[in-house]
């Protein structure tokens, strides 16, 4: 599965979306709204898998377009179960 992340300049802060998901997240800047829905998207995944919901495995997400590194096997990018 590919997803991808659209940044939004809302005043003093930036919104992250996955249009794909359906998934919102804000920072003070590009750098945490990013880390902040990447940790959505992966929480996101695993609760589906946990709940037996069959979801692809997650291969990319891009941020306007640009490409991340692919994703490791069992490298979910996450650090910790936390949304914040």
């Amino acid at each position: 599965m590919k997803l991808s992340i659209r940044l939004i300049p809302n005043h003093e802060e930036i919104i992250a979306n996955c249009p794909e998901l359906d998934i919102n997240c804000y920072g003070s800047d590009k750098a945490e709204a990013i880390r902040r829905i990447k940790k959505v998207i992966y929480f996101y995944v695993d609760s589906a898998k946990e709940l037996g919901l069959d979801v692809e495995s997650l291969d990319e997400i891009s941020v306007e377009g640009e490409p991340d590194l692919p994703l490791a096997e069992g490298d979910n990018g996450a650090p910790t179960n936390t949304i914040n």
